[in-house]
């Protein structure tokens, strides 16, 4: 028998676990079937069915709207329905956990109820509009905006934990919701502050700008959806300098926080996805490994920098696979002795920590021996969170409080802790923005001057040497005279080495003439631009 493709259309109708598969050409059926959409012989089998019984059928397309059912777990638009469907804006798409709008501001709380002497944990939305309305609702794919439009929740969030107490906590979720709950900022980040110089030492000469840092950064945790990028911490320094114990603190600071020194690629994506909120990994020295599960967790962290980040896997559909998206956009702060990869690192903000004297006392306090002041601080943050909204995302547009000297990376970097400095100093904390905006600038040019390894700006000044006298040097050549001032840095290179260092900076392998390869094209200008680009001193005016 023969079909042509004219009003051909594949129905599929739940049926118990499976699917009633409906081969229709107009009113007529031209082959009916009971299958399992995601198992991949099963849909061979009906294609097989069908096409032998009518010569004329598109294998192709039939086959393609059974994926396209199977993907959507057989579900079909009717006519009607396709008229309704729209197409969504993905700038309206928001996170449930935590979100900031110009119309609405929401944190999604997991509570535990009481039904009937049954315990049921739920989530509940709590929304703070513009017009400074407060309510709290049960969380739900949409959320109705007064112009009639739409603000879209996802990903859609899975069962609430039911033994874990929220960080926000009843009473001062009450207290908001009536209204009379609205803490002083400047007192806010005094009391972070304060926290973080009671149980932690810090280098005497960068203590205040460390201390800021840190409690900023807390903060940011709270409102970073208003930014389009976020930037990670690096805490080093070496064995027994309390780096763990500044994750300790964030941890009881930051907005839902998830810490871990051993986890899998796998379990970092699934549960940033599924959970959101910041991330604490100590033990970072092992991205620094070449295996591919170090990899995998590094191209995860390189990912969640900016908005939009994801990690895409292929997932299990019956016999089959099909793409998905993780998303892992969010703060990160990472701790470790030996340092990170350059990649990572130049997406970090750096906290160096030294070992304590002993005589500090400051090692030795109970973190939490006063759970009750923690809690006060955190129902704070969630409530200054909460209330300023439309103005976290006017300052994700402010440049005014970035200083000359910061641009590119770092201005991402240091934007949005340094426009928190600048509306926290409005609202009285004196004296803020100017310290920080020092301690930004000298940060900045600590990481250029660790930018480049002393062994490659070594065999830069031997170039610059060279061309001032007038020499076109080999490979060799270089390297003999850098074993000279460095016999144990460049013992183990060869020539090889040297020309594939010298490439990384711009300078072209040297070129063969008379039997020898000697860098002749090399000028006195290429140097100049190097020396400012990468922010080395090669003598150069």
């Amino acid at each position: 028998m023969t079909a042509t493709e004219c009003d051909l259309e594949v129905v599929a109708e739940r049926d118990g676990k499976r699917h009633k598969i409906i081969l229709k050409q107009g009113s007529t059926v031209l082959h009916l079937d009971r299958l399992d959409l995601s198992s991949e012989a099963a849909r061979k089998k009906f294609l097989d069915a069908a096409t032998s019984k009518y010569l004329g059928l598109d294998r192709e397309r039939i086959e393609a709207e059974l994926l396209r059912l199977a993907a959507n777990d057989g579900t079909s638009a009717t006519q009607e329905e396709q008229l309704h469907v729209q197409e969504v804006d993905v700038s309206r798409v928001i996170r449930p956990e935590l979100f900031h709008t110009h119309e609405v501001s929401g944190i999604t709380v997991a509570v535990l109820f009481d039904v009937g002497g049954k315990l049921m944990p739920r989530w509940r939305t709590h929304l703070r509009w513009s017009d400074g309305k407060r309510e709290v609702i049960d969380t739900s794919g949409r959320i109705l905006l007064p112009d009639s439009s739409m603000l879209y929740v996802h990903p859609n969030l899975g069962e609430p934990p039911g033994s874990e107490p929220p960080a926000w906590s009843a009473d001062s979720r009450r207290t908001w919701l009536e209204g009379t709950d609205s803490p002083d900022p400047c007192d806010v980040f005094k009391r972070v502050s304060r926290m973080f110089a009671k149980f932690l030492d810090f280098p005497p000469n960068a203590a205040p700008g460390t201390t800021a840092t840190l409690t900023l950064w807390s903060m940011l945790t709270y409102v970073f959806p208003a930014w389009d990028a976020v930037q990670y911490l690096y805490v080093g320094g070496p064995m027994g300098s309390g780096k763990s114990r500044v994750l300790d603190v964030l941890q009881r600071l930051v907005f839902r926080p998830m810490s871990s020194s051993n986890l899998t690629a796998p379990v970092l994506f699934r549960s940033l996805h599924a959970n959101g909120g910041t991330m604490l990994f100590d033990e970072a020295e092992r991205l620094k490994q070449s295996t591919p599960e170090q990899a995998e967790i590094q191209s995860v962290f390189l990912s969640g920098y900016r908005r939009g980040g994801c990690a895409t896997r292929l997932e299990p559909v019956g016999d089959s696979f099909r793409p998905v998206r993780f998303d892992v956009y969010g703060p990160k702060c990472l701790a470790c002795i030996a340092g990170l990869p350059p990649t990572l690192a130049s997406r970090c903000i750096p906290i160096t920590m030294f070992r304590s004297a002993s005589d500090s006392q400051k090692p030795k306090l109970r973190i939490d021996g006063n759970s009750a002041e923690w809690q006060t601080v955190r129902d704070d943050l969630h409530v200054l969170a909460m209330e300023c909204g439309p103005e976290w995302m006017n300052l994700a547009s402010r440049r005014d409080v970035v200083p000359d000297g910061i641009n590119g990376r770092n201005y991402e970097l240091w934007q949005p802790l340094l426009a928190l400095a600048g509306w926290l100093q409005e609202r009285g904390a004196a004296g803020l923005l100017a310290p920080l905006q020092q301690h930004a600038l000298a940060s900045v040019m600590n990481a250029r001057d660790d930018a480049i390894p002393e062994a490659d700006e070594t065999l830069l000044e031997l170039m610059v040497e060279s061309i001032r006298e007038g020499h076109s040097p080999t490979s060799g050549e270089l390297l003999t005279l850098a074993k000279l001032r460095d016999e144990v840095t460049f013992k183990m290179w060869n020539p090889k080495t040297v020309t594939n260092r010298l490439k990384s900076y711009g300078i072209a392998a040297p070129q063969k003439s008379n039997g020898e390869r000697r860098y002749r094209n090399v000028t006195c200008e290429q140097m100049k631009e190097i020396q400012t680009r990468y922010c080395v001193d090669l003598g150069m005016t």
